[in-house]
Protein backbone atom coordinates (compact mmCIF):
# COMPACT_ATOMS: atom_id res chain seq x y z
CA UNK A 1 0.00 0.00 0.00
CA UNK A 2 1.34 3.42 -0.94
CA UNK A 3 0.62 6.06 1.68
CA UNK A 4 -0.38 9.51 0.39
CA UNK A 5 2.30 12.19 0.52
CA UNK A 6 1.18 15.26 2.42
CA UNK A 7 2.16 18.74 1.22
CA UNK A 8 4.56 19.08 4.14
CA UNK A 9 6.39 15.92 3.04
CA UNK A 10 6.52 16.80 -0.63
CA UNK A 11 9.36 18.54 -2.39
CA UNK A 12 8.35 19.30 -5.97
CA UNK A 13 11.83 18.62 -7.37
CA UNK A 14 12.70 15.34 -5.66
CA UNK A 15 10.89 13.29 -8.29
CA UNK A 16 12.60 15.16 -11.09
CA UNK A 17 15.95 14.35 -9.49
CA UNK A 18 15.08 10.65 -9.66
CA UNK A 19 13.81 11.05 -13.22
CA UNK A 20 17.06 12.74 -14.24
CA UNK A 21 18.98 9.60 -13.25
CA UNK A 22 17.00 7.58 -15.81
CA UNK A 23 17.04 9.85 -18.86
CA UNK A 24 19.44 9.90 -21.82
CA UNK A 25 21.38 13.11 -21.29
CA UNK A 26 23.22 12.92 -24.62
CA UNK A 27 20.04 12.68 -26.70
CA UNK A 28 19.03 16.34 -26.61
CA UNK A 29 19.77 18.75 -29.47
CA UNK A 30 21.94 20.92 -27.22
CA UNK A 31 23.79 18.09 -25.51
CA UNK A 32 27.54 18.57 -25.14
CA UNK A 33 27.96 14.97 -26.34
CA UNK A 34 26.52 15.91 -29.73
CA UNK A 35 28.86 18.84 -30.37
CA UNK A 36 29.71 19.84 -32.97
CA UNK A 37 26.28 18.90 -34.24
CA UNK A 38 25.38 18.94 -37.94
CA UNK A 39 23.50 21.97 -39.25
CA UNK A 40 22.04 22.78 -42.62
CA UNK A 41 23.91 25.15 -44.88
CA UNK A 42 21.99 28.47 -44.92
CA UNK A 43 21.69 28.37 -48.72
CA UNK A 44 20.23 24.86 -48.94
CA UNK A 45 16.96 23.19 -48.03
CA UNK A 46 15.14 26.51 -48.39
CA UNK A 47 11.90 24.99 -49.69
CA UNK A 48 11.92 22.28 -47.03
CA UNK A 49 12.42 24.83 -44.27
CA UNK A 50 9.68 27.07 -45.63
CA UNK A 51 7.28 24.12 -45.34
CA UNK A 52 8.50 23.14 -41.85
CA UNK A 53 8.41 26.66 -40.45
CA UNK A 54 4.93 27.25 -41.89
CA UNK A 55 3.86 24.04 -40.14
CA UNK A 56 5.29 25.17 -36.77
CA UNK A 57 3.49 28.51 -37.05
CA UNK A 58 0.20 26.77 -37.88
CA UNK A 59 0.52 24.12 -35.17
CA UNK A 60 -2.85 24.89 -33.57
CA UNK A 61 -4.78 24.15 -36.76
CA UNK A 62 -2.55 21.94 -38.90
CA UNK A 63 -1.50 18.28 -38.64
CA UNK A 64 0.10 17.47 -35.30
CA UNK A 65 2.78 15.14 -36.70
CA UNK A 66 5.31 15.83 -39.46
CA UNK A 67 7.41 12.97 -40.81
CA UNK A 68 10.54 13.92 -42.77
CA UNK A 69 12.13 10.87 -44.39
CA UNK A 70 15.08 10.20 -46.66
CA UNK A 71 17.96 7.86 -47.27
CA UNK A 72 21.23 7.90 -45.36
CA UNK A 73 23.13 11.08 -46.13
CA UNK A 74 20.06 13.08 -47.11
CA UNK A 75 20.63 15.53 -44.26
CA UNK A 76 17.80 14.52 -41.91
CA UNK A 77 19.78 15.08 -38.72
CA UNK A 78 21.09 18.43 -39.92
CA UNK A 79 17.50 19.47 -40.63
CA UNK A 80 16.38 18.26 -37.19
CA UNK A 81 19.18 20.17 -35.48
CA UNK A 82 18.34 23.37 -37.33
CA UNK A 83 14.60 23.00 -36.56
CA UNK A 84 15.33 22.30 -32.89
CA UNK A 85 17.54 25.38 -32.58
CA UNK A 86 15.02 27.57 -34.35
CA UNK A 87 12.10 26.38 -32.20
CA UNK A 88 14.19 26.66 -29.04
CA UNK A 89 14.82 30.29 -30.00
CA UNK A 90 11.09 30.95 -30.58
CA UNK A 91 10.13 29.17 -27.37
CA UNK A 92 8.18 26.40 -29.07
CA UNK A 93 10.59 23.51 -28.38
CA UNK A 94 9.59 21.33 -25.47
CA UNK A 95 11.87 18.33 -25.90
CA UNK A 96 14.17 16.67 -28.42
CA UNK A 97 15.60 13.17 -28.72
CA UNK A 98 18.22 12.19 -31.30
CA UNK A 99 18.44 8.43 -31.74
CA UNK A 100 21.75 6.88 -32.87
CA UNK A 101 22.47 3.42 -34.27
CA UNK A 102 23.96 0.85 -31.87
CA UNK A 103 24.65 3.41 -29.14
CA UNK A 104 23.12 1.88 -26.03
CA UNK A 105 20.76 4.40 -24.43
CA UNK A 106 20.74 6.46 -27.62
CA UNK A 107 19.18 3.45 -29.38
CA UNK A 108 16.82 2.51 -26.55
CA UNK A 109 13.18 3.39 -27.09
CA UNK A 110 12.43 2.52 -23.45
CA UNK A 111 14.24 5.72 -22.48
CA UNK A 112 12.40 7.99 -24.90
CA UNK A 113 9.33 9.06 -22.91
CA UNK A 114 11.29 9.36 -19.67
CA UNK A 115 13.62 11.81 -21.41
CA UNK A 116 10.81 13.69 -23.13
CA UNK A 117 8.90 14.02 -19.85
CA UNK A 118 11.94 15.41 -18.06
CA UNK A 119 12.55 17.98 -20.79
CA UNK A 120 8.86 18.95 -20.91
CA UNK A 121 8.90 19.50 -17.16
CA UNK A 122 11.56 22.14 -17.64
CA UNK A 123 10.00 23.68 -20.73
CA UNK A 124 6.52 23.94 -19.17
CA UNK A 125 6.81 24.89 -15.47
CA UNK A 126 3.23 23.81 -14.70
CA UNK A 127 4.22 20.19 -15.43
CA UNK A 128 7.05 20.04 -12.90
CA UNK A 129 5.05 19.25 -9.78
CA UNK A 130 2.70 16.63 -11.29
CA UNK A 131 5.57 14.84 -13.06
CA UNK A 132 7.73 14.94 -9.94
CA UNK A 133 4.83 13.76 -7.77
CA UNK A 134 4.14 10.83 -10.12
CA UNK A 135 7.73 9.60 -9.67
CA UNK A 136 7.60 10.04 -5.90
CA UNK A 137 4.36 8.14 -5.62
CA UNK A 138 5.62 5.25 -7.75
CA UNK A 139 9.31 4.94 -8.65
CA UNK A 140 8.58 1.75 -10.65
CA UNK A 141 7.48 4.08 -13.46
CA UNK A 142 11.17 4.49 -14.25
CA UNK A 143 11.39 0.85 -15.32
CA UNK A 144 7.87 0.46 -16.65
CA UNK A 145 6.74 0.16 -20.27
CA UNK A 146 6.81 3.20 -22.58
CA UNK A 147 3.01 3.12 -22.64
CA UNK A 148 2.80 3.44 -18.83
CA UNK A 149 5.53 6.08 -18.77
CA UNK A 150 3.68 8.18 -21.34
CA UNK A 151 0.45 7.78 -19.38
CA UNK A 152 1.88 8.67 -15.96
CA UNK A 153 4.49 11.26 -16.95
CA UNK A 154 2.92 13.03 -19.92
CA UNK A 155 -0.82 12.40 -20.29
CA UNK A 156 -1.88 12.64 -16.64
CA UNK A 157 0.34 15.65 -15.82
CA UNK A 158 -1.04 17.55 -18.82
CA UNK A 159 -4.58 16.75 -17.71
CA UNK A 160 -3.95 18.44 -14.36
CA UNK A 161 -2.58 21.69 -15.80
CA UNK A 162 -3.71 24.59 -17.92
CA UNK A 163 -2.59 24.06 -21.48
CA UNK A 164 -0.08 26.51 -22.94
CA UNK A 165 -1.65 28.85 -25.54
CA UNK A 166 0.56 27.48 -28.33
CA UNK A 167 1.29 23.75 -28.79
CA UNK A 168 4.76 22.64 -27.77
CA UNK A 169 7.09 20.90 -30.23
CA UNK A 170 8.58 17.48 -29.50
CA UNK A 171 11.33 16.52 -31.95
CA UNK A 172 12.45 12.91 -32.51
CA UNK A 173 15.32 12.40 -34.95
CA UNK A 174 16.36 9.07 -36.47
CA UNK A 175 13.46 6.91 -35.32
CA UNK A 176 14.81 4.12 -37.52
CA UNK A 177 17.88 4.00 -35.24
CA UNK A 178 15.67 2.98 -32.32
CA UNK A 179 16.32 -0.72 -31.65
CA UNK A 180 13.46 -3.03 -32.56
CA UNK A 181 10.78 -2.68 -35.23
CA UNK A 182 8.16 -3.37 -32.57
CA UNK A 183 9.44 -0.50 -30.42
CA UNK A 184 9.35 1.90 -33.37
CA UNK A 185 5.71 1.03 -34.00
CA UNK A 186 4.85 1.33 -30.30
CA UNK A 187 6.39 4.80 -30.16
CA UNK A 188 4.31 5.98 -33.11
CA UNK A 189 1.19 4.41 -31.63
CA UNK A 190 1.78 6.24 -28.33
CA UNK A 191 2.30 9.53 -30.16
CA UNK A 192 -1.00 9.00 -31.99
CA UNK A 193 -2.69 8.41 -28.64
CA UNK A 194 -1.24 11.63 -27.25
CA UNK A 195 -2.49 13.85 -30.07
CA UNK A 196 -5.62 12.02 -31.32
CA UNK A 197 -7.17 10.45 -28.23
CA UNK A 198 -5.98 12.78 -25.47
CA UNK A 199 -5.58 15.89 -27.64
CA UNK A 200 -2.54 17.09 -25.73
CA UNK A 201 -1.07 20.47 -26.74
CA UNK A 202 1.92 18.84 -28.40
CA UNK A 203 3.05 18.49 -32.00
CA UNK A 204 5.73 16.10 -33.18
CA UNK A 205 8.53 16.46 -35.73
CA UNK A 206 9.92 13.02 -36.64
CA UNK A 207 12.69 12.03 -39.04
CA UNK A 208 13.82 8.61 -40.19
CA UNK A 209 14.88 6.52 -43.10
CA UNK A 210 12.04 4.80 -44.89
CA UNK A 211 11.34 1.30 -43.62
CA UNK A 212 8.39 -1.03 -43.97
CA UNK A 213 7.79 -0.82 -40.22
CA UNK A 214 7.66 2.96 -40.02
CA UNK A 215 5.82 3.38 -43.32
CA UNK A 216 3.14 0.94 -42.16
CA UNK A 217 2.70 2.85 -38.92
CA UNK A 218 2.30 6.16 -40.73
CA UNK A 219 -0.17 4.54 -43.14
CA UNK A 220 -2.40 3.43 -40.26
CA UNK A 221 -5.72 5.24 -39.97
CA UNK A 222 -4.99 6.91 -36.63
CA UNK A 223 -1.54 8.25 -37.56
CA UNK A 224 -2.41 9.21 -41.13
CA UNK A 225 -5.26 11.48 -40.05
CA UNK A 226 -2.96 13.70 -37.96
CA UNK A 227 0.28 13.63 -39.98
CA UNK A 228 1.95 15.18 -42.99
CA UNK A 229 5.04 13.91 -44.82
CA UNK A 230 8.10 15.43 -46.48
CA UNK A 231 10.10 13.05 -48.72
CA UNK A 232 13.51 14.69 -48.92
CA UNK A 233 14.45 13.11 -52.23
CA UNK A 234 11.70 15.15 -53.90
CA UNK A 235 13.14 18.42 -52.58
CA UNK A 236 16.85 17.84 -53.14
CA UNK A 237 18.25 19.49 -56.25
CA UNK A 238 21.62 19.56 -57.96
CA UNK A 239 21.56 23.32 -57.54
CA UNK A 240 21.49 22.99 -53.74
CA UNK A 241 24.44 20.60 -53.81
CA UNK A 242 26.28 22.95 -56.19
CA UNK A 243 25.62 25.91 -53.87
CA UNK A 244 26.84 23.92 -50.89
CA UNK A 245 30.08 22.90 -52.62
CA UNK A 246 30.95 26.36 -53.91
CA UNK A 247 30.30 27.95 -50.52
CA UNK A 248 32.32 25.35 -48.63
CA UNK A 249 35.25 25.47 -51.05
CA UNK A 250 35.34 29.26 -50.71
CA UNK A 251 35.55 28.86 -46.93
CA UNK A 252 38.30 26.25 -47.29
CA UNK A 253 40.35 28.54 -49.51
CA UNK A 254 40.04 31.34 -46.98
CA UNK A 255 40.84 29.10 -44.00
CA UNK A 256 43.90 27.59 -45.71
CA UNK A 257 45.05 30.87 -47.30
CA UNK A 258 48.80 30.41 -46.54
CA UNK A 259 49.03 27.19 -48.58
CA UNK A 260 46.52 28.25 -51.27
CA UNK A 261 48.25 31.44 -52.47
CA UNK A 262 49.73 29.71 -55.52
CA UNK A 263 46.44 28.09 -56.58
CA UNK A 264 44.81 30.12 -59.38
CA UNK A 265 41.16 31.12 -59.40
CA UNK A 266 38.63 29.75 -59.87
CA UNK A 267 39.22 26.92 -57.43
CA UNK A 268 37.87 24.42 -57.96
CA UNK A 269 37.04 24.67 -61.62
CA UNK A 270 33.48 24.46 -62.90
CA UNK A 271 34.20 21.01 -64.36
CA UNK A 272 35.35 19.68 -60.97
CA UNK A 273 32.30 21.07 -59.20
CA UNK A 274 30.01 19.50 -61.80
CA UNK A 275 31.77 16.14 -61.45
CA UNK A 276 31.18 16.21 -57.69
CA UNK A 277 27.57 17.29 -58.14
CA UNK A 278 26.95 14.39 -60.50
CA UNK A 279 28.56 11.96 -58.06
CA UNK A 280 26.34 13.24 -55.24
CA UNK A 281 23.22 11.69 -56.69
CA UNK A 282 20.98 14.27 -55.07
CA UNK A 283 22.27 13.53 -51.56
CA UNK A 284 24.52 15.53 -49.24
CA UNK A 285 26.53 12.62 -47.80
CA UNK A 286 29.09 12.50 -50.62
CA UNK A 287 29.75 16.26 -50.96
CA UNK A 288 29.94 16.71 -47.17
CA UNK A 289 32.44 13.84 -46.98
CA UNK A 290 34.52 15.45 -49.73
CA UNK A 291 34.48 18.79 -47.92
CA UNK A 292 35.57 17.27 -44.60
CA UNK A 293 38.42 15.41 -46.29
CA UNK A 294 39.64 18.40 -48.29
CA UNK A 295 39.36 20.71 -45.28
CA UNK A 296 41.43 18.52 -42.94
CA UNK A 297 44.16 20.81 -41.49
CA UNK A 298 46.73 18.02 -41.74
CA UNK A 299 46.80 18.16 -45.53
CA UNK A 300 46.95 20.48 -48.49
CA UNK A 301 43.39 21.22 -49.77
CA UNK A 302 44.40 21.47 -53.44
CA UNK A 303 46.27 18.17 -53.33
CA UNK A 304 43.45 16.45 -51.52
CA UNK A 305 40.89 17.67 -54.01
CA UNK A 306 43.00 16.22 -56.82
CA UNK A 307 42.88 12.85 -55.04
CA UNK A 308 39.12 13.13 -54.72
CA UNK A 309 38.74 13.93 -58.41
CA UNK A 310 40.96 11.00 -59.42
CA UNK A 311 38.90 8.68 -57.23
CA UNK A 312 35.63 10.11 -58.55
CA UNK A 313 36.70 9.69 -62.17
CA UNK A 314 37.58 6.04 -61.64
CA UNK A 315 35.28 3.09 -62.22
CA UNK A 316 33.87 1.32 -59.19
CA UNK A 317 30.92 -0.85 -58.17
CA UNK A 318 30.86 1.00 -54.85
CA UNK A 319 28.87 4.13 -54.13
CA UNK A 320 30.89 7.34 -54.63
CA UNK A 321 31.11 7.87 -50.87
CA UNK A 322 32.26 4.32 -50.15
CA UNK A 323 34.74 4.51 -53.02
CA UNK A 324 36.17 7.67 -51.45
CA UNK A 325 36.40 5.95 -48.04
CA UNK A 326 38.32 3.06 -49.63
CA UNK A 327 40.67 5.51 -51.33
CA UNK A 328 41.38 7.37 -48.08
CA UNK A 329 41.98 4.21 -46.06
CA UNK A 330 44.02 2.50 -48.77
CA UNK A 331 46.44 5.40 -49.02
CA UNK A 332 46.47 6.33 -45.35
CA UNK A 333 46.26 9.96 -46.41
CA UNK A 334 45.12 12.35 -43.73
CA UNK A 335 45.14 9.63 -41.12
CA UNK A 336 47.51 9.26 -38.21
CA UNK A 337 49.95 6.46 -38.99
CA UNK A 338 48.80 3.55 -41.07
CA UNK A 339 45.09 2.76 -41.59
CA UNK A 340 45.20 -0.12 -39.08
CA UNK A 341 45.98 2.32 -36.27
CA UNK A 342 42.97 4.41 -37.22
CA UNK A 343 40.71 1.37 -37.35
CA UNK A 344 41.97 0.43 -33.89
CA UNK A 345 40.40 3.65 -32.60
CA UNK A 346 37.32 3.88 -34.81
CA UNK A 347 36.29 0.33 -33.87
CA UNK A 348 35.91 1.14 -30.16
CA UNK A 349 34.20 4.43 -31.03
CA UNK A 350 31.54 2.41 -32.83
CA UNK A 351 31.02 0.27 -29.72
CA UNK A 352 30.64 2.95 -27.06
CA UNK A 353 27.26 3.18 -25.30
CA UNK A 354 27.80 6.82 -24.36
CA UNK A 355 30.21 9.50 -25.48
CA UNK A 356 33.53 9.49 -23.62
CA UNK A 357 36.13 12.27 -23.68
CA UNK A 358 39.31 11.32 -25.59
CA UNK A 359 41.31 11.04 -22.35
CA UNK A 360 38.82 8.57 -20.85
CA UNK A 361 38.59 6.43 -23.97
CA UNK A 362 42.37 6.41 -24.28
CA UNK A 363 42.60 5.19 -20.68
CA UNK A 364 40.30 2.27 -21.41
CA UNK A 365 42.21 1.34 -24.58
CA UNK A 366 45.66 1.87 -23.10
CA UNK A 367 46.75 4.34 -25.80
CA UNK A 368 47.67 8.03 -25.83
CA UNK A 369 44.87 10.63 -25.85
CA UNK A 370 46.47 12.22 -28.91
CA UNK A 371 45.70 9.13 -30.98
CA UNK A 372 42.02 9.45 -30.10
CA UNK A 373 41.81 13.18 -30.81
CA UNK A 374 43.48 12.86 -34.20
CA UNK A 375 41.09 10.15 -35.36
CA UNK A 376 37.85 11.78 -34.19
CA UNK A 377 37.62 13.70 -37.46
CA UNK A 378 37.24 10.37 -39.26
CA UNK A 379 34.35 9.21 -37.08
CA UNK A 380 31.89 9.68 -39.97
CA UNK A 381 33.28 6.49 -41.50
CA UNK A 382 32.07 4.33 -38.60
CA UNK A 383 28.82 3.25 -40.24
CA UNK A 384 30.80 2.34 -43.36
CA UNK A 385 33.46 0.39 -41.43
CA UNK A 386 30.92 -1.74 -39.54
CA UNK A 387 29.16 -2.89 -42.71
CA UNK A 388 31.06 -5.85 -44.18
CA UNK A 389 29.46 -5.50 -47.61
CA UNK A 390 30.57 -1.87 -47.87
CA UNK A 391 33.94 -1.93 -46.10
CA UNK A 392 35.35 -5.18 -47.47
CA UNK A 393 38.82 -5.80 -46.01
CA UNK A 394 38.54 -2.61 -43.95
CA UNK A 395 35.60 -4.07 -42.00
CA UNK A 396 35.97 -3.84 -38.24
CA UNK A 397 34.75 -6.75 -36.12
CA UNK A 398 32.84 -5.06 -33.32
CA UNK A 399 33.21 -8.16 -31.15
CA UNK A 400 36.96 -7.55 -31.03
CA UNK A 401 36.52 -3.96 -29.92
CA UNK A 402 33.80 -4.78 -27.40
CA UNK A 403 36.37 -7.18 -25.90
CA UNK A 404 38.92 -4.34 -25.75
CA UNK A 405 36.45 -2.08 -23.99
CA UNK A 406 35.24 -4.80 -21.62
CA UNK A 407 38.85 -5.50 -20.71
CA UNK A 408 39.54 -1.80 -20.17
CA UNK A 409 36.43 -1.45 -17.98
CA UNK A 410 37.41 -4.44 -15.84
CA UNK A 411 40.92 -3.10 -15.48
CA UNK A 412 39.65 0.29 -14.32
CA UNK A 413 37.16 -1.23 -11.87
CA UNK A 414 39.82 -3.55 -10.47
CA UNK A 415 42.21 -0.63 -9.92
CA UNK A 416 39.69 0.99 -7.59
CA UNK A 417 38.39 -1.99 -5.64
CA UNK A 418 40.35 -0.86 -2.57
CA UNK A 419 39.24 2.77 -2.68
CA UNK A 420 38.12 5.66 -4.88
CA UNK A 421 41.09 7.95 -4.32
CA UNK A 422 42.01 9.80 -7.52
CA UNK A 423 39.11 8.26 -9.43
CA UNK A 424 37.45 9.76 -12.49
CA UNK A 425 33.83 9.47 -11.37
CA UNK A 426 32.33 9.84 -14.85
CA UNK A 427 34.57 7.10 -16.25
CA UNK A 428 33.99 4.92 -13.20
CA UNK A 429 30.24 5.26 -13.65
CA UNK A 430 30.57 4.26 -17.30
CA UNK A 431 32.70 1.21 -16.51
CA UNK A 432 30.39 0.03 -13.72
CA UNK A 433 27.26 0.41 -15.85
CA UNK A 434 28.60 -0.80 -19.18
CA UNK A 435 31.27 -3.45 -18.61
CA UNK A 436 28.77 -6.33 -18.77
CA UNK A 437 27.17 -4.87 -21.90
CA UNK A 438 30.54 -4.77 -23.63
CA UNK A 439 31.31 -8.29 -22.37
CA UNK A 440 28.01 -9.65 -23.66
CA UNK A 441 28.93 -8.45 -27.18
CA UNK A 442 32.62 -9.38 -27.00
CA UNK A 443 34.50 -12.25 -28.55
CA UNK A 444 36.58 -14.22 -26.01
CA UNK A 445 40.19 -13.05 -25.83
CA UNK A 446 43.09 -14.26 -23.75
CA UNK A 447 43.29 -10.96 -21.87
CA UNK A 448 39.57 -10.95 -21.10
CA UNK A 449 39.52 -14.56 -19.88
CA UNK A 450 42.52 -13.91 -17.65
CA UNK A 451 40.79 -10.93 -16.06
CA UNK A 452 37.65 -12.97 -15.46
CA UNK A 453 39.79 -15.61 -13.73
CA UNK A 454 40.89 -13.17 -11.04
CA UNK A 455 39.08 -14.15 -7.80
CA UNK A 456 39.52 -10.64 -6.43
CA UNK A 457 37.41 -9.26 -9.28
CA UNK A 458 34.95 -12.16 -9.29
CA UNK A 459 34.10 -11.83 -5.59
CA UNK A 460 33.43 -8.10 -5.95
CA UNK A 461 30.59 -8.65 -8.43
CA UNK A 462 26.86 -8.64 -7.71
CA UNK A 463 24.37 -11.24 -8.90
CA UNK A 464 22.99 -9.49 -12.03
CA UNK A 465 26.57 -9.04 -13.31
CA UNK A 466 27.49 -12.62 -12.40
CA UNK A 467 24.57 -14.04 -14.36
CA UNK A 468 25.63 -12.10 -17.49
CA UNK A 469 29.20 -13.40 -17.16
CA UNK A 470 27.99 -17.00 -16.76
CA UNK A 471 25.72 -16.68 -19.79
CA UNK A 472 28.62 -15.29 -21.85
CA UNK A 473 31.03 -18.01 -20.70
CA UNK A 474 28.53 -20.74 -21.55
CA UNK A 475 28.46 -19.53 -25.16
CA UNK A 476 32.18 -20.28 -25.56
CA UNK A 477 32.55 -23.85 -26.93
CA UNK A 478 35.91 -24.70 -25.31
CA UNK A 479 35.60 -22.66 -22.13
CA UNK A 480 37.61 -23.78 -19.12
CA UNK A 481 35.47 -25.71 -16.67
CA UNK A 482 37.39 -24.18 -13.77
CA UNK A 483 36.59 -20.62 -14.88
CA UNK A 484 32.91 -21.36 -15.38
CA UNK A 485 32.74 -23.15 -12.03
CA UNK A 486 34.36 -20.16 -10.28
CA UNK A 487 31.55 -17.86 -11.40
CA UNK A 488 28.80 -20.45 -10.89
CA UNK A 489 29.93 -21.12 -7.35
CA UNK A 490 29.97 -17.42 -6.51
CA UNK A 491 26.46 -17.04 -8.02
CA UNK A 492 25.14 -19.82 -5.81
CA UNK A 493 26.70 -18.24 -2.73
CA UNK A 494 25.13 -14.91 -3.61
CA UNK A 495 21.72 -16.54 -3.97
CA UNK A 496 22.06 -18.30 -0.64
CA UNK A 497 23.00 -15.04 1.05
CA UNK A 498 19.97 -13.30 -0.42
CA UNK A 499 17.45 -16.00 0.45
CA UNK A 500 18.95 -18.49 2.95
CA UNK A 501 15.64 -20.19 3.83
CA UNK A 502 14.25 -20.66 0.35
CA UNK A 503 15.12 -23.01 -2.44
CA UNK A 504 17.45 -21.45 -5.01
CA UNK A 505 18.22 -22.27 -8.59
CA UNK A 506 21.50 -24.07 -9.14
CA UNK A 507 24.41 -22.62 -11.10
CA UNK A 508 26.47 -25.79 -10.98
CA UNK A 509 27.82 -27.18 -14.28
Amino acid sequence: MILPITPMQYNGFDGLFLLHSAIVIGAAHDSVERQPSPRCHPQTRKVVFEIILAWTKNAQRGPRVMWVHGEGGSGKTAISQTVAEYCAHTGQLGASFFFSYNKGDLSDGRKLFLTLAYKLAHAIPALRIPISRAIQYDTTILSDSPEVQAEKLIIEPFQTTHHPPVPTLVLIDGLDACEGDDMQQRILAIIAQLVVVHKLPLFFFITSRVSTTIQTAFDSTMVRKVSTTIPLDVFTSDEEVRTFLRSEFASIRHYHAPVMTTIPEPWPSTDVVELLVNKSGGQFLYPSTVVKYVNDPRGNPAERLVEVVVAAAGQSNLSPTDHLYHHILSNGVGLVGDPSSVLHVLGPLACLYAALPPNDLALLLGISPGEISEVLGNAATIEFLTDLNRAGHFWVDLGVHHAELASGCIRYIDQHLDGLEGINLALYQYTRRRWTKHLDNAIPTVALLEQLSNPRFVYSRVLPEIEIVISWLQRIPDISGDLLYLWQRWATEQLLQQSPLSSVRSFSP
